[in-house]
Order: C-alpha cells, then sequence, then structure tokens
C-alpha cells in the first residue's frame, strides 16, 4: 500500500473508526514513513484546534466566529515527488545537439576559413578533321 492508502487509514484512526488489527499496521508504518508520521501529527494539531475553538463558542444566541492561529508546518519540498522527466529530457537533448554541433570536426564554428584559388586554362577543341598539334620544343 502507498502512502496514500496509509494516510487515509490514519484520519479513519484520528476519527476512531479503524478495527484495532488494522490499526497496528498503520503504527508499523508511521514508524518508518517521514511523511505519513508528518500527516498524523498536523491531524493531532488540527484535532487540538478544533477543540480549542469548540470550548471558546459561546452558548445561546451569541455566536460568532472565533479565530484561533493554528500552527502551520513548514512545507518541505525535498519530501515531494516532482515529475520532471519531460523538461530534463529537453535540456539533455538540447545538451547533446550542442556538443556535437561545437565538438565535430565537420563543424564551421570553430573553423578556419579556407581559400580557394581557381586557375582558368585554355580551351582546346578537338576535331576528328584536324591534325594533332605539334610538340613544342
Amino acid at each position: 500500500m502507498d502512502c496514500t492508502g496509509y494516510q487515509q487509514l490514519i484520519s479513519r484512526l484520528r476519527d476512531g473508526e479503524l478495527p484495532s488489527d488494522e490499526s497496528a499496521g498503520v503504527f508499523l508504518h508511521l514508524s518508518t514513513c517521514g511523511v505519513c508520521r508528518e500527516f498524523y501529527h498536523a491531524l493531532q494539531t488540527l484535532d487540538g484546534a478544533m477543540n480549542r475553538i469548540a470550548q471558546n463558542i459561546p452558548s445561546g444566541s451569541e455566536s460568532r466566529p472565533v479565530a484561533i492561529p493554528v500552527p502551520l508546518q513548514a512545507h518541505k519540498w525535498w519530501n515531494q515527488r516532482v515529475a520532471l522527466r519531460l523538461p530534463v529530457l529537453a535540456l539533455v537533448l538540447c545538451a547533446i545537439a550542442v556538443s556535437l554541433f561545437v565538438l565535430l570536426p565537420g563543424s564551421s564554428l570553430f573553423r578556419e576559413p579556407q581559400s580557394i584559388y581557381v586557375t582558368k586554362l585554355p580551351t582546346v577543341v578537338v576535331d576528328a578533321a584536324t591534325a594533332p598539334p605539334e610538340p613544342r620544343q
């Protein structure tokens, strides 16, 4: 069972709806899982705040909202699972493309400019009717 299932069981345990045979498994999981343990403590804090609110509500027709501060626990971002597969894959592919462009020997980024020299040769027309030219001496 994953933590979501255990957190539902923890909620049922705090409400007194969980049988004792299942609660032993929940407490065993709480001893090994920090995320569920924080969830359990947050429920305890919330229950305590709700009890204080219930005690401070005036009886009779003079009911009005009562604000009681509830301590918030710091959100630990390193405990969250984040799906970064696509952005990480895109960055890796871009890094590979840039490195191939820069490091390949045919890359024009760091290549020295080359000069091409063209020599124009005289045109020689050979006919079957004309005699071959005499060799020069």
